[in-house]
């Protein structure tokens, strides 16, 4: 284990689905069927976004005003965790592909020095990122979805109604295959035969 609690409040494993342990010890494990807590975080991309802030409520929930939207899907990440940045071309892939089905993605980084928001900015132009990047410096959302400790990445989907409907908490299994069907099953729809998602190349 490589320790990292000074800087970002979290010890991380330098494997792949390594597991964080929040700081403070506070929070508790959400699971599915509970409510998805609701929140306001600053975002990173906010000029592509043409929006400094989001708000989960204007998505799902009783306050939610944005029409056509059938579920969230939340990825909470961090630029040192290897598959975290190996799923964001596999997330936007998902966003073009179910965004009239109603589909929104979202992700949270849970990094908390100032040099990831350049590191942030670099992989989602290389990725072509149309979802908004939250900023979560203060890791107050990630001890609320997290608990005390969840490897990353952990990817939690929260349908219309606001209610947690599928969780994957630090899987080191093909994200490719089993976020779309998770994705497909929250949406309402068949799953198809088409495999795993393949990312479209990017052009450097």
């Amino acid at each position: 284990m490589r320790a990292r609690a000074m800087a970002l409040a979290f010890t991380v494993a330098a494997a792949a689905g390594s597991s964080p342990a929040l700081a403070d010890g506070t929070g508790e494990e959400i699971k599915v069927g509970d409510p998805a807590p609701l929140f306001t975080l600053p975002v990173y991309n906010a000029e592509a976004q043409k929006r400094a802030m989001f708000s989960l409520d204007g998505l799902v929930g009783a306050d939610a005003d944005e029409p056509g939207v059938k579920a969230v899907l939340l990825s909470f990440f961090a630029t040192f965790c290897g598959p975290c940045k190996r799923e964001m071309p596999y997330l936007e892939k998902l966003q073009e592909e179910f965004h009239d089905q109603g589909l929104r993605v979202v992700m949270v980084s849970i990094d908390r020095d100032e040099a990831a928001a350049a590191k942030i900015d670099a992989l989602a132009k290389q990725n072509k990122v149309s979802f908004p990047i939250l900023k979560d410096r203060f890791n107050f959302l990630a001890r609320r979805y997290l608990g005390e400790t969840a490897p990353l990445p952990s990817v939690f989907i929260v349908s219309r109604d606001g209610m947690v409907r599928e969780l994957s908490r630090g899987y080191g299994k093909d994200a490719s295959t089993f976020l779309r069907a998770s994705v497909q099953k929250a949406l309402g729809l068949t799953p198809e035969s088409k495999g795993p998602i393949v990312a479209a190349p990017r052009k450097t």
